[in-house]
């Protein structure tokens, strides 16, 4: 009997992530710790026609040409390596030396991460970036201290969209409904105070969910949305920008810390000039992907202010959860300096 394409995947991926853990442990067993050549295998989970993926494909570039082909990269696209969490666990024990990946599937293993999910917590997508890229954002990446990764940048989907089998006008309209949701309890907490029901399921197993009606609705940038082509089986589309969807690119440390030093410094600022571009792309294309998803079909619904401030409103009970089982401080930080952000802002 011959396999289903999707055994045949399945299979596949069993063997690759086999495969990679047992390179990886001979070659950091054996490799020196001033090396300043090696082969990085970087994954990640969107399509090869993301932003995210051509993001990588630039940092790629970047670093091969700036160490003269010393350091080689292998980009693993659309989940080949695994799920998120598994790409996350590969990364910790080595078999995987790079990752660009959602906070979300990262947050279980570093709290910090995942005050970045909460909603309605930047006014803005210039002071989203002004906050992630300054010291707050260092203080974040720093969480993932001694978890065997070590966090290069803030990169990004964008600001995050409501979708579903039916109109989102008000947080109301989301009583009983099933969400799909990435494995972040913040994200988690925002559908319950929405009263709907989270449940959580892997990107690379989105589209069928929400085609089979396992769920009923999601959230993603728009950038998200068309690459994953979820406007096809997703009738209503709420133009909320209610969170800021981050990702982190990452690094296995004991890799990176084996690299000396002049080729640590060129990996980080690749990796912040790439976050740059792949800012631009996700920005430049965000209007013609909503007329895509229009002649798809997709009715586009976007928030009066009086529902904004109603989602405003039910999303309170999400900071109290927060601050009571993460603690306040680093939000507390985000706040004051998005409030500083706002005023100077305004004043210009």
């Amino acid at each position: 009997m011959t396999s289903s394409p999707l055994k045949s995947m399945a299979r596949f991926k069993r063997f690759a992530i086999g495969f990679l853990a047992t390179v990886s442990m001979f070659a950091a067993a054996n490799a020196p710790s001033w090396a300043s050549s090696a082969e990085i295998k970087l994954g990640h989970d969107m399509p090869e026609s993301s932003p995210h993926h051509q993001a990588t494909v630039r940092w790629k570039e970047l670093v091969e040409e700036r160490t003269g082909g010393d350091v080689t990269v292998t980009i693993f696209p659309s989940s080949i390596l695994g799920s998120a969490t598994q790409m996350v666990e590969q990364v910790q024990a080595g078999a995987l030396e790079a990752a660009m990946l959602p906070n979300a599937q990262i947050a279980p293993i570093a709290a910090d991460l995942s005050v970045l999910d909460l909603p309605f917590l930047f006014p803005s997508r210039d002071i989203a970036h002004d906050v992630v890229d300054g010291p707050i954002g260092d203080i974040i990446l720093k969480s993932l201290d001694g978890t065997g990764i070590v966090g290069l940048a803030h990169w990004e989907s964008g600001f995050k969209q409501f979708t579903g089998s039916f109109e989102i006008r008000t947080p109301k309209d989301y009583a009983g409904h099933k969400i799909r949701t990435m494995p972040s309890q913040v994200v988690q907490e925002q559908f319950r105070a929405f009263d709907a029901v989270p449940t959580q399921i892997a990107f690379s197993e989105l589209y069928s969910a929400l085609q089979q009606g396992v769920v009923d609705g999601q959230e993603n940038p728009i950038s998200t949305i068309s690459a994953g082509k979820l406007y096809e089986v997703q009738p209503y589309i709420t133009l909320s920008d209610h969170a800021f969807l981050g990702e982190i690119f990452m690094l296995n440390q004991s890799f990176f810390e084996g690299m000396d030093e002049g080729t640590r410094g060129i990996l980080v600022t690749a990796a912040e000039e790439a976050r740059d571009y792949q800012r631009q792309l996700i920005q430049e294309n965000e209007q013609q992907q909503l007329e895509m998803f229009k002649k798809a079909g997709v009715q586009i619904i976007e928030l009066t202010p009086e529902a904004r401030a109603a989602f405003i409103e039910a999303s309170k009970p999400v900071y109290e959860w927060y601050k009571k089982e993460e603690g306040g401080a680093i939000l507390d930080q985000i706040e004051a300096e998005v409030q500083k952000l706002s005023a100077a802002a305004g004043d210009q």
